[in-house]
């Protein structure tokens, strides 16, 4: 997904209170990791080094996505 559809679609769920997003890489304060991954998008954007940040929103989605079919 791009970076808008990314920040639409956390705009418009309930965050869980932590998620492990891969084995060993717990995010405590998800508000906080999307505040931060979406300011370094929104300036660096055109930088390689986007590129992780958006995998990593990527990951959360997926995450989340797979936590609600558990439900």
């Amino acid at each position: 997904m791009s970076s808008e559809e990314l920040e639409a679609y956390f705009a418009g769920i309930e965050l869980p209170e932590k998620v492990e997003l891969v084995q060993g890489v717990v995010i405590e304060d998800i508000p906080l990791f999307l505040e931060s991954h979406f300011s370094y998008l929104k300036r660096n954007g055109t930088l390689k080094s986007a590129d992780v940040f958006l995998m990593r929103l990527n990951q959360l989605h997926d995450k989340i996505e797979e936590l609600k079919t558990q439900e």
